[in-house]
C-alpha cells in the first residue's frame, strides 16, 4: 500500500520526525557544549558556516526541483518520467556535491584565514565530505516528497541526527580526554556529523533499491533527459542563488562579526571567538522552532504545484493561506516565549556553561523575535517556488542579506553593543524578506490569501500569552527553583495559548481536517 499524504498530513509526519530529531539534538548538544566550551564552539560554528555555504550551493534547489517536477509528472500519470527525473537529478548534482566537497577540503586553510580563525582549518576539513553525501540524500528526499511520501525523509532525518549526536560526542570526548586542543576536539564533533550523514544516505539508497511501491501511471511517454535536466536546472538554479545568497551572507557575516569584534570593538581573537561561540548557543535555540516549519514548507511545494498543474487556482490560494495561518499559530508563541524566558531556559539547559550562557542570553532575547520572521520566510519562499516564481525569493533574500550585513557592520563594531548587534541584524534581515515575500504572493496569487486572517488572531493570542508568561514566571520564581518555575510557566503558557486560539478561532475546523485525525481533534476542542 502506497504511503501518500495530503500536504498537512505530510507536514505532520515530518514535524514528528523533526520533534524527535530536535530532542536528540538537544540531548546531545548539552554535553557537547560542555566538552567544546566557548573556544571549541567557535571552531564548530566557523566550520558549520563554511559547510552551510557549500551545502546550500550544491543542494538547496535540488530537493525542491525534484519534488516539484516529480509531483507534476505524477499528477499527469507519467510514472516512467518520475523515475527518469530522479536519475537525471542524481547524475547532475552528484558532480556538484563532489566538486564542493573537494574544494572545501583543499582550501580549508584559506577559508579559516578569511574567517580570522586560522586554527579552524582542521574542523573545516572534517566537515567537507558531508557535502557530497548530503547531495545524494537531497535527491532521494526530493523524489519521495514529490510523491507525497514523507516517511523516508523523516526516518533518514532521525538516523542522521542519531549518528551526529552519538558519534560527535564519542569522538570529541575521545580527543578531549587525551588533552587535545579545542580545534581538534571540535573537528572530532563535526567528523561525527559527517559519518551520521553517510549512514542516513545509505538508508535512503537501500530504501530506493528495495522500494516495493513504485509510482503508478498509465502514460508511458517521457521527456528527454536533456529536457528534464533543463527543467531541473531552471527550478534549482534560482532557488540555489537565493538560498546561496543567504548562506553566503551568513558566511560573510561570520567573518565580519569576528573581524569587527577584534578590529573595531577591541577584543582579542580568543575573546572574539568565545563571544561568537556563545552566540552559537543562542543560534541553536533560535533554530529549534523554525525547524518545525520546514516540514510545512516541504509539504506545501508539491501540494500547490499539483493544484496549479490541474488549473485549480482557488485551491492553491486556500492551501497557501492555510499553511501561512498554521505557521503563524505555531511560530508566534514560540518566538514570544523564547524571548520572554531566554535566560531561565538557557540556565536550565546549559547550567555547566555559565559564562557562555551569560554571553548568549541577550542575543537570544533579541534573536527569538526573528523566529516568527524566519518561519514565515521559509514558507513563503516555498510558496513562490511552487507557483513557478523561483526567481522572486532570490531578489528578496538578496535585499535582506544586504540589510543584514550593513546593520551588523555598524552595530557589532560598537564596543557597548558588540555581539548583540548580530541578532539585531538577523531580525531586520528576515523582517524585510518576510514583508517583501508577502507583497509578492498577494500580487501573484489570485484570489490573494487574506493577510488579516493569517496573522491577526494568532498575534492577539500571542500578546496575551506573552504577558501572562512574564507575570507567571516572575511570580513562581519567588516560591520555587528557577527550573521548576520554567517548566510550570511553559505548561501554563501552552494551556493559556490553546484556550485563546480556540476562543479567538485562530484555527479553523478546515485547518484541522487536513491533519491526521483532524476531525477528532476539532470535536475535542469544539472547533467548528
Amino acid at each position: 500500500m502506497r504511503r501518500k499524504q495530503n500536504f498537512l498530513q505530510g507536514a505532520a509526519v515530518l514535524t514528528a520526525a523533526v520533534a524527535i530529531v530536535k530532542v536528540i539534538g538537544f540531548l546531545g548538544k548539552i554535553p557537547l557544549f560542555d566538552i567544546l566550551g566557548g573556544q571549541g564552539l567557535g571552531h564548530y560554528n566557523i566550520a558549520y558556516a563554511t559547510y552551510g555555504v557549500m551545502l546550500t550551493i550544491s543542494t538547496a534547489g535540488l530537493p525542491v526541483a525534484v519534488s516539484k517536477m516529480v509531483a507534476e509528472s505524477n499528477a499527469l500519470g507519467r510514472a516512467r518520467e518520475v523515475k527518469k527525473i530522479l536519475r537525471v537529478a542524481m547524475s547532475i548534482f552528484l558532480l556538484f556535491g563532489a566538486l564542493f566537497s573537494i574544494t572545501v577540503f583543499a582550501f580549508a586553510d584559506q577559508v579559516a584565514a578569511i574567517m580570522a580563525s586560522n586554527d579552524s582549518a582542521l574542523t573545516i576539513r572534517a566537515i567537507a565530505p558531508a557535502i557530497f553525501f548530503m547531495t545524494v540524500m537531497s535527491s532521494l528526499r526530493g523524489y519521495y516528497q514529490g510523491l507525497s511520501n514523507m516517511y523516508p525523509t523523516g526516518v533518514s532525518q532521525i538516523i542522521e541526527a542519531l549518528g551526529k549526536v552519538i558519534l560527535g560526542i564519542t569522538i570529541s570526548m575521545y580527543f578531549a580526554n587525551r588533552g587535545h586542543s579545542p580545534a581538534v576536539v571540535a573537528a572530532g564533533s563535526v567528523l561525527g556529523m559527517t559519518i551520521g550523514t553517510i549512514i542516513a544516505m545509505l538508508f535512503l539508497v537501500l530504501r530506493k533499491t528495495f522500494d516495493r511501491n513504485p509510482p503508478l501511471g498509465a502514460v508511458t511517454d517521457t521527456r528527454s533527459s536533456k529536457s528534464i535536466a533543463k527543467g531541473l536546472l531552471a527550478i534549482a538554479i534560482p532557488i540555489t542563488i537565493g538560498s546561496g545568497t543567504l548562506a553566503l551572507t551568513n558566511f560573510i557575516d561570520s567573518a565580519l562579526v569576528m573581524r569587527r569584534l577584534q578590529f573595531s570593538a577591541g577584543f582579542t581573537e580568543s575573546h572574539a571567538r568565545f563571544l561568537y561561540g556563545s552566540y552559537g548557543i543562542a543560534q541553536t535555540m533560535f533554530n529549534f522552532p523554525s525547524a518545525f516549519i520546514v516540514p510545512l514548507a516541504v509539504s506545501v511545494v508539491p501540494a500547490v504545484a499539483s493544484a496549479i498543474t490541474r488549473g485549480r487556482q482557488r485551491e492553491a490560494s486556500r492551501t497557501i493561506e492555510m499553511a501561512i495561518r498554521v505557521t503563524s499559530v505555531l511560530a508566534l508563541p514560540a518566538a514570544a516565549g523564547l524571548s520572554v524566558l531566554a535566560r531561565p531556559i538557557m540556565n536550565m539547559l546549559f547550567q555547566r556553561s555559565a559564562e557562555e550562557v551569560d554571553a548568549a542570553t541577550v542575543p537570544l532575547t533579541i534573536l527569538a523575535i526573528a523566529v516568527f520572521f524566519i518561519c514565515v520566510v521559509l514558507l513563503t519562499n516555498a510558496v513562490l517556488q511552487s507557483i513557478g516564481k523561483a526567481k522572486l525569493p532570490v531578489y528578496t533574500m538578496l535585499i535582506g542579506s544586504v540589510v543584514k550585513i550593513i546593520t551588523n557592520w555598524f552595530l557589532v563594531g560598537i564596543p557597548e553593543i558588540n555581539i548583540n548587534g548580530a541578532p539585531i541584524g538577523t531580525c531586520v534581515c528576515y523582517f524585510t524578506i518576510m514583508v517583501l515575500n508577502l507583497i509578492l504572493i498577494s500580487r501573484e496569487i489570485k484570489p490573494a490569501p487574506n493577510i488579516g486572517r493569517m496573522f491577526s488572531r494568532p498575534l492577539v493570542a500571542t500578546i496575551i500569552m506573552a504577558a501572562a508568561t512574564w507575570a507567571m514566571y516572575g511570580l513562581l520564581s519567588i516560591y520555587v527553583t528557577s527550573k521548576i518555575a520554567v517548566v510550570m510557566t511553559i505548561g501554563v503558557a501552552v494551556v493559556i495559548y490553546l484556550i485563546l486560539v480556540i476562543l479567538l478561532r485562530a484555527v479553523t475546523k478546515e485547518d484541522l481536517m487536513m491533519f491526521p485525525r483532524g476531525e477528532k481533534i476539532a470535536n475535542l476542542l469544539r472547533i467548528r
